[in-house]
């Protein structure tokens, strides 16, 4: 199965600041926040017939049951859940993610430079802050500034964060209880704007549009080492793809308009094999199917998907007939159901997330269905 992650906006400093036209592609919603908008979708125990779905956004957390069969969404009451800063403030969070096993949610406030987590009322859905917030301080000293996009090992034993200002990427252990401890810290030479962990857990992959680069490191019990030099990507790089048999990373290339193909070798290392592919107008994030047959690439600049099948053996893309799908405007983050059922895509511009079924042949077909928000959505993320 994939890895437990998330995908999201994100913005590289507080909302608007861009540090230059590609990246500001991915960090539309302060994106940094990879954005990271969030919606996360936790999925309670396989029987039921809904799960609920969590959107970071910059007021807050808002709470959605949905339906399982047919991706239909209901407010949950009480949202949007909110983290106090003080009496009258809250804090704006950029990302969120649910632990696997679906009892806690955390959300990375962006603004405050802290960590929160919140337990799942298993039957409302309605989320309980735990306090005292993870702050991004080590007992040496260290500090992390502006935690912006985070993922999580499909174990649920670490959470990775992505912090926007400090060019960083800080590990923690996560405790029975859902207590954090941090591990390690590894640097990165800009901002980065994702974190895309391989379905072993053992190679992570960081991409930092300001250089056009992808960082890659090995993962050893929360440690990251840095595999090799920063493979640069001509035409940029967006929200990254993964083959969930691990042998090919999916990289958007908006000034190109196109994917390019990279090989992962035994190593996590890169080779840029077999190439580039078209795609629409501005890609900026990529996810497959749950089997890796599929790829899927938002396309941020004419509002819809490319869709295409995947050469299993060398990574060759092929359009499919129904080459692109409509979404809402500027679409800039993109999920696959790990049912295998839906894809899910935020809409930033349009402050919406719209939702296709996966046909046996791999096209969407849209389901009628969205999550329709007054406000911008920050980062997506889903678990079973």
């Amino acid at each position: 199965m994939k890895p437990y992650f998330n995908y999201m906006s994100t913005s590289s400093r507080p909302e608007n600041t861009r540090a230059n036209p590609f990246a500001s592609r991915l960090r539309a919603s302060g994106l940094a926040a990879v954005v990271s908008l969030t919606l996360a979708i936790a999925i309670g125990c396989s029987s039921s017939p809904s799960r609920f779905a969590y959107v970071a956004t910059g007021q807050g957390i808002y709470a959605f049951r949905m339906n399982k069969r047919t991706g239909a969404g209901s407010l949950i009451f009480g949202s949007p859940f909110v983290t106090k800063i003080s009496p009258t403030t809250a804090a704006a969070p950029s990302s969120v993610v649910v632990h696997p096993s679906n009892p806690f949610l955390y959300a990375a406030n962006q603004n405050t430079n802290t960590i929160s987590l919140f337990k799942i009322n298993s039957t409302t859905g309605a989320l309980t802050e735990v306090l005292p917030r993870t702050a991004l301080v080590t007992s040496s000293g260290g500090v992390g500034l502006s935690p912006a996009v985070m993922t999580m090992d499909s174990a649920g034993t670490f959470l990775f964060v992505g912090n926007q200002v400090t060019n960083d990427v800080w590990v923690y252990s996560i405790g029975s209880s859902g207590a954090l401890t941090f591990v390690s810290s590894a640097q990165v030479g800009a901002s980065p704007t994702g974190l895309t962990l391989a379905v072993s857990g053992s190679f992570l992959y960081v991409p930092v549009p300001t250089f056009s680069a992808i960082y890659v490191f090995s993962v050893s019990s929360g440690t990251l080492t840095q595999v090799g030099s920063p493979l640069v990507v001509n035409g940029g790089v967006g929200q990254l793809g993964i083959d969930p048999n691990g042998h090919f990373l999916y990289v958007p290339n908006p000034s190109f308009n196109t994917v390019t193909v990279l090989k992962i070798q035994s190593d996590g290392s890169l080779v840029a094999r077999p190439g580039l592919f078209a795609t629409g107008t501005t890609p900026v994030a990529a996810d497959t199917n749950t089997t890796g047959a599929f790829l899927y690439v938002a396309n941020s600049g004419s509002t819809n998907l490319s869709q295409f099948q995947v050469d299993s053996t060398t990574g060759g893309l092929t359009p499919l007939t129904a080459t692109v799908a409509g979404t809402g405007t500027n679409p800039e983050s993109i999920l696959t159901d790990p049912d295998a059922k839906f894809i899910f895509v935020i809409n930033q511009q349009s402050n919406s997330i719209t939702e296709y079924t996966i046909n046996t042949n791999g096209t969407l077909a849209t389901t009628g269905n969205s999550l329709q928000l007054s406000v911008a959505p920050r980062s997506l993320s889903v678990t079973r």
